[in-house]
């Protein structure tokens, strides 16, 4: 295995579809490499927020303010004369919003911008790519990105699954293949094994899944020119836009972790491992004994040892890799429920965090108690349904409070806490969005909080990453909690309707009780009902992601008196490729496609297939859309394809050229409509199948063109959502059509 060097990209224009401003505040500029990444997407409220951060720490104060009043009438005023056990609970769950509140201010208090240090020369780095059960064609991916990154390194595939093909696989994109005699420790140890036989003074961790982009060392190794730097993460991304844990393009359940969480984490010295993507210094590593391997989570154990002998961790706030992000809801909560209940058994380790032994400032302590402390939202929400029954149903009031109080106190505060969250969120996490996954983990975050207390039997389960999502309503039956709450409440709802209205015998309550316990209730149950629709509708028929491009190229059917034929490709993927051809073709017709795409530094890359047509239907602006498999590619082109998907694309639509400004875009769209006419005249807009040469006749006069792709950009980020005229040809999108 020789270093790999690549050299620093020429000029190249950017995808139409990825946004340059040059009033964009939010850039991470790099020293070295000619690019800039901007801030992931936000919501519209959330950006006003962060271009107002005074107004942010001006409610997170009114609102904590309002919060330590309203819980001191609570304690000391409310309980008179209240069962005690929903009076505990009751202020048990406002508690814990209350502190989770205050953590949150604790970390959005305010988010530095990120800039990228200059990349010093010189480090000795070592890529670790672990592997257990990942198929190869995901592997592949993570080793063309680790083979176009810049900075010299040298790629490991640390395989502990053993297969001999992977050695292979590593040998055709310039990596060593390392294996071990046994799985002890599962990830831990396979890190810790690979640690003994490299060399490296930095180590860049990777799960199976996470490609890593051509700057991904560039922008971190700057960071260990101080000496007393031992870690340094960066987000994690996905480039599947279509998981159960996304919520919109580029958005996803862990956005408010990593881009607001994770800065103010910094601020602190509070960063931990997240597992992949992150660069750390051998020797901070080997003062720590290796990787930890007491808990199945071996990162946060690992860090927490690490800052306790001094060392220092960083947070790089710029995407530097992308990966797969879990696909169905079973590979969600496997992977929840691992963090839960790795993490929270740190606490009862001599490496607690939370322990004056462990030797941490006061502030690292708080940054840790945030993190675990958030396992806790899944009972609190629990418990707040169960009190809503308790209440309809029973009529037991869990406090006592006059409508003046209610008026006064409780809505002041409720109003504030949310205005303060949706401010310190930044439009990263929405209300409803935090909602539906606090719902979806609340019955293994509730099973995970023993983990603190008593020692569990837990094993490193690798979360699946391949196949499609075809649970739909079969995966309702992993909300049976939740469900079976949700109709208690609905049923106590009716009751209390019908008690209130004097045609059943409920226990009866004060009139303005009733009343805001049934808006409560139902209002919860309007959430219920959300999240089980959503989890019940979604179905995911593709397997491998399909990624956007717009290029042109030549078909040849079968058989010698085949014509050749201009078409255009409207996406591609290791197995398929989308194709717009002029004339009709039938399901199972066998086609020669040859077209050329662009790497991530401007060279070509030729693409010749076979392919086999799935799916033909016409399109509305002329010509036919094509769903195809690929039957047989030469491997020169099947690593082109890989390398466009995982390393070109991402490139493109992640970094934008430095002197951004509103010119490059004009200029942009300009290109693509020049384009999208070079095409159309080549199309026209009949659907017949065109004799003779294949191509079609010129534009009848009069007729109108194929119009380009709207530029209409929502938001300025990392991931810009490009409305395309048909909601077939939109960024980032899956289509779950066969073929």
């Amino acid at each position: 295995m020789s270093t790999v060097e690549v050299s620093a990209p020429s000029g190249r224009p950017v995808a139409s579809h990825t946004r340059a401003l040059a009033t964009e505040p939010f850039a991470v500029e790099g020293a070295a490499a000619q690019v800039r990444a901007t801030k992931a997407p936000q919501t519209r409220s959330g950006r006003w927020w962060e271009l107002h951060p005074r107004s942010i720490r001006v409610v997170a104060a009114a609102a904590l303010l309002a919060g330590g009043v309203y819980l001191g009438y609570r304690l000391l005023e409310s309980g008179r004369g209240v069962a005690p056990v929903p009076f505990a609970l009751l202020c048990a769950v406002e508690l814990y919003n209350f502190v989770s509140l205050a953590f949150l201010a604790f970390y959005g208090w305010t988010v530095a911008e990120p800039t990228r240090p200059p990349a010093t020369p010189g480090y000795r780095v070592d890529v670790f790519v672990t592997t257990y059960d990942e198929p190869a064609e995901i592997l592949e991916a993570t080793l063309a990105g680790c083979a176009a990154m810049r900075y010299p390194h040298v790629t490991y595939l640390l395989d502990d699954g053993r297969r001999p093909e992977l050695a292979e696989l590593a040998r055709t994109w310039g990596a060593r293949w390392i294996t071990r005699p046994d799985n002890a420790h599962a990830k831990a140890g396979n890190i810790n094994h690979a640690l003994a036989s490299t060399s490296g003074d930095l180590v860049f961790c990777l799960d199976a899944d996470h490609v890593p982009l051509p700057d991904a060392l560039d922008a971190t190794v700057g960071y260990f020119d101080d000496e007393r730097v031992g870690l340094v993460q960066s987000p994690h991304d996905f480039y599947n836009q279509d998981s159960v844990q996304h919520y919109g393009v580029g958005r996803h359940e862990q956005s408010l972790f990593f881009e607001v969480v994770c800065p103010g984490k910094d601020r602190h010295n509070g960063v931990f491992w997240c597992g992949s993507a992150a660069l750390i210094r051998r020797s901070a590593l080997q003062s720590v004994g290796g990787v930890s391997t007491e808990t199945i989570a071996e990162d946060f154990h690992t860090t927490a040892k690490m800052h306790r002998l001094g060392w220092v961790s960083r947070y790089h706030d710029e995407v530097l890799v992308q990966g797969l992000a879990p696909l169905d809801l079973d590979g969600y909560l496997l992977q929840r429920d691992r963090w839960a209940r790795g993490n929270l058994a740190v606490l009862r380790l001599p490496e607690s965090p939370l322990s004056r032994r462990a030797g941490l400032a006061l502030r690292q302590r708080i940054s840790y108690a945030g993190n675990l402390f958030a396992y806790g939202a899944g009972a609190a929400r629990l418990a707040l349904i169960a009190l809503l029954v308790s209440t309809l149903a029973g009529g037991v009031l869990p406090a006592r409070m006059s409508v003046a109080a209610l008026l006064v106190l409780w809505v002041p505060w409720t109003a504030l806490a949310v205005t303060a969250s949706a401010a310190l969120s930044r439009g990263h996490l929405r209300l409803s969005e935090a909602s539906h996954y606090t719902l979806l983990t609340s019955e293994i975050f509730t099973r995970a909080l023993r983990c603190a207390f008593v020692p569990s039997r837990t094993t490193f389960k690798v979360t699946p990453k391949a196949g499609a999502d075809t649970a739909g309503w079969r995966a309702l039956g992993r909300l049976r909690v939740v469900l079976v709450l949700g109709a208690a409440l609905a049923l106590s709802v009716v009751w209390r309707a019908l008690g209130t209205a004097s045609v059943l015998p409920a226990r009866p309550l004060p009139l303005w009780a009733a009343l805001v316990a049934m808006v409560l209730g139902a209002w919860e149950l309007v959430r219920i009902s959300r999240s089980a629709r959503t989890v019940a509708r979604r179905t995911q028929r593709r397997e491998h992601v399909r990624f956007d491009c717009l290029v042109p190229a030549s078909v040849l059917g079968e058989g010698d008196g085949a014509a050749r034929a201009v078409a255009r490709v409207t996406d591609v993927a290791v197995s398929g490729i989308g194709l717009v051809a002029p004339h009709a073709v039938g399901p199972g017709e066998v086609l020669r496609v040859e077209f050329s795409l662009e790497d991530h530094d401007g060279r070509g890359l030729p693409v010749s297939a076979t392919v086999r047509v799935r799916s033909s239907r016409p399109e509305p602006g002329g010509g036919w859309r094509l769903g195809t498999s690929i039957v047989e590619s030469d491997p020169e082109s099947h690593e082109h394809i890989v390398r466009y998907c995982h390393v070109a694309y991402p490139y493109a639509r992640l970094r934008v050229p430095a002197p951004a400004v509103r010119a490059p875009l004009r200029a942009a769209t300009a290109a693509s409509a020049a384009g999208h006419r070079t095409l159309a005249r080549a199309f026209g807009r009949s659907r017949q199948p065109v004799p003779g040469a294949g191509l079609e006749p010129a534009r009848p006069r009069g007729q109108r063109l194929l119009r380009p792709p709207r530029l209409p950009f929502r938001h300025p980020g990392r991931y810009v959502a490009c409305r395309a005229r048909r909601p077939a040809e939109r960024d980032y999108r899956r289509s779950t059509r066969p073929g």
